[in-house]
């Protein structure tokens, strides 16, 4: 008997998909699909396409077609999800967009999932094969993260990213950052899966560096020092996102180094202390120990690829120079830089909306590269022109040869990282200005 198709799909941004250059390669690849693809056990064939890297065959054979939607990606999804059922497939769609804006994405779909899909995911699968699917599954209690399947990473175009090795190890957050909508979704606490099932996973990948996704991944200082001496043995290098305070436990930032940690992506957001006490990020981010934090890091070998937003409340036009330097001064190997976007039923979306201050709602705008506000202290156009002077002049090569250039170790794999920034800047301002 032959087994239904189940397509999973992660839409592309326009900029990533149309302009001058289609994107082929990106960083790495999300894991919520391979996820998914790893429940459907033996039911289905079960393909994944990464529209960021790759196009969508529309005429491709597909019979439930699962469509994960972040709000940026809102527009282009339901795009997918129609053009899909005027050939006959059936539409789930998943996600952050969906989760908060149920009733808009089932006018696209003809079920939707609400909430983390682990604990639906098999019912509505075995619904479908029945004949039955609902309109709504909704997700009332949070996975526990105990015996989660092997993500199906092969069936992702490894050669598309840069690194493929993707693993989850926790969930949640116990900040309350205002602009953030991540505890929104995944809860305001900490949800751990057994290190045991984290290193078997991490033994069973294929060589080259690992991800973790975790959002930080020294949110408990206790439980990471038990996760990186559980990972020494491996002899893996690995990279993920973590906050300042790991400087403050010399035990952590020992154990964290060797147990092969070679990046992390850390949220500095803001040089101004008004600013982060205003978006209620002051608590994990203290100015004034920024230096010596940073410092510490890079001492115990650990690249910072530091995380910067632009147009908080506090910020005027001078604000991109002086973060620029921020980062030359403190040799930053990497940093990104955002533009402030009030997500939707986030903190900082309510008091924006509140004071008139939302210039308008197309979500595919909402993607951190573009203006969507009125900025309290710059024009929108200053706050567009200064974002993108703050990218060029970072990757400028004056600014990689005072960052980079010195005697180190992978100091070939550091120019060529800040070379291809540099390369890449005409195609990152197109896609801001689309």
């Amino acid at each position: 008997m032959t087994k239904p198709t189940l397509l999973l799909i992660h839409p592309a941004q326009d900029k990533d998909r149309l302009g001058s250059r289609r994107r082929r390669q990106t960083s790495m690849p999300k894991l919520n699909l391979p996820l998914l693809a790893a429940y459907a056990d033996n039911r289905f064939e079960v393909r994944i396409v990464d529209e960021t890297v790759d196009d969508i065959d529309f005429d491709c054979e597909a019979d439930l077609v699962g469509i994960t939607v972040l709000t940026q990606l809102a527009k282009r999804a339901y795009e997918v999800a129609e053009m899909f059922r005027e050939r006959g497939a059936k539409i789930v769609m998943g996600g952050f967009h969906v989760n908060f804006f149920p009733d808009e994405a089932e006018l696209h779909a003809d079920a939707i999932v609400v909430g983390e899909a682990d604990t639906v995911w098999n019912e509505l699968l075995d619904d479908f094969l029945a004949g039955k699917i609902k309109k709504r599954y909704k997700a009332d209690i949070p996975h526990d993260l105990k015996g989660l399947p092997r993500p199906r990473l092969d069936l992702m175009r490894r050669s598309a990213y840069s690194t493929a090795n993707v693993i989850e190890t926790a969930r949640g957050c116990p900040h309350r950052c205002a602009y953030c909508a991540v505890t929104l979704f995944w809860g305001h606490k900490f949800r751990f899966r057994p290190i045991a099932e984290v290193i078997d996973e991490v033994r069973a990948m294929p060589p080259g560096d690992i991800v973790f996704v975790d959002d930080n991944i020294i949110g408990s200082p206790k439980r990471a020092k038990e996760l990186f001496k559980a990972m020494i043995p491996l002899k893996r290098s690995w990279y993920s996102q973590a906050d300042m305070k790991l400087a403050n436990d010399p035990e952590l930032l020992e154990l964290c180094a060797a147990s092969g940690c070679k990046w992390l992506f850390m949220g500095i957001e803001s040089i101004n202390a008004a600013n982060l006490k205003e978006v209620s990020k002051s608590r994990v981010n203290a100015v004034e120990k920024y230096e010596k934090s940073i410092g510490a890091i890079k001492d115990a070998g650990i690249n910072i690829f530091g995380s910067f937003i632009f147009g908080l409340d506090h910020d005027d036009t001078s604000v991109f120079a002086n973060t620029v330097d921020f980062c030359v001064d403190n040799r930053l190997p990497g940093a990104n830089f955002y533009i402030l976007t009030p997500l939707p039923f986030t903190k900082l979306f309510d008091e924006m909306e509140k004071e008139g201050r939302i210039i308008h709602k197309d979500w595919s705008r909402y993607d951190m590269n573009h203006v969507v506000f009125q900025p309290k202290l710059m024009s929108p156009d200053e706050l567009m022109q200064g974002y993108l002077s703050a990218y060029r002049s970072f990757y400028s090569w004056r600014s990689i040869a005072k960052r980079v250039l010195r005697p180190q170790k992978n100091l070939t794999h550091l120019l060529a990282f800040n070379a291809g920034r540099n390369r890449n800047y005409r195609h990152f301002k197109e896609g801001c200005l689309m």
